[in-house]
Order: structure tokens, then sequence, then C-alpha cells
């Protein structure tokens, strides 16, 4: 298996396959933000040539928080469509993201800082449920998965480009 993301780039169209993690712990979910984009974003990202997506759930998740995290289950698919901006700018992206629902030991103040794949520094936030709706969270979907997740394995399509 190598280490190569599943993405690809031609002329201003990008395209890529992602894994998400939606972690709540009691009132409040994960997410994260990084120093280039003005916006809050699931704890994930690439999913690697040849790596099952549940891997790479873990893989993300350990990486950017240093903490291990348990996946309770698959949760949805999201084609999750939208015009590039922040560290995107410019591209009209396309992106497959494969969610699952995790569960953290506990609630705890993560302190790791990570780095993105464009080299900007990312923190992990703990964001009240409750509020949810005052924050930009991208793709918008990702509040309402935090706030109810579907029952059972669903698919939806995101679009943000309107």
């Amino acid at each position: 298996m190598g280490k190569t993301d599943c993405c690809f780039m031609q002329e201003n169209e990008w395209f890529r396959y992602r894994v998400g993690a939606i972690i709540v712990s009691g009132e409040y979910a994960l997410f994260a933000k990084s120093d280039a984009d003005d916006y809050y974003y699931t704890v994930g990202g690439g999913v690697h040539v040849g790596e099952h997506s549940e891997d790479a759930v873990l893989r993300e998740t350990f990486e950017e928080t240093g903490e291990r995290f348990e996946i309770e289950r698959p949760l949805c698919l999201v084609e999750n469509f939208f015009f590039g901006d922040g560290s995107l700018e410019g591209l009209d992206c396309h992106v497959m993201e494969f969610y699952y629902l995790m569960k953290p030991a506990q609630k705890k103040d993560i302190t790791v800082t990570s780095i993105t794949a464009n080299g900007a520094s990312e923190k992990m936030h703990w964001l009240p449920i409750s509020r949810l709706s005052e924050y930009d969270i991208r793709p918008n979907i990702a509040k309402r998965l935090a706030m109810a997740p579907p029952d059972s394995f669903a698919a939806y399509v995101n679009d943000e480009r309107k």
C-alpha cells in the first residue's frame, strides 16, 4: 500500500476521496480548523491508494489529534461539491467523503497541533452541539451529522456551488 492520496487535479478541477470522523462526546463535537482557512471541518483526510477507509479514518484521527478513537459505526457517504476558497482558492471541487461515527475514551482537551497537507497549522476544537449553527463548518452537512447522526447508513449529495 502506498502513501499517495486518492486525489487528482486537472486544470481547475479537483477531486478527492476523503474520510471524516463525526466525534461526539456528551454535548460537544470535535472539529478541526487550520490557520489557512476561516472555517471548521471534520477531523479526517485523504484515503491512500489501496487503503481501507476504516484504516484511513483511524490513521487520520490519530495523526491529527494524537489520540486513539474507536469506530462506533460507518455513518454515511457524502458526495460534496463546492467552489474552493482559502487553500483551495479557484478550484471546482468534488469530494467523496466516507464518514464514520467515532467515540473518544473521554472528552478532553486535545493540544496537539498538526500540519495540513499544504503546510498550515491545524488545531482541534470541541464545539457545543447546541450552537453548531453559529459556526462556519464545511461541508455544511457536517453540522447535521453531528447534531443528529442518521440511524442507518445513508448517502447524501451536498452541493454548495449554488
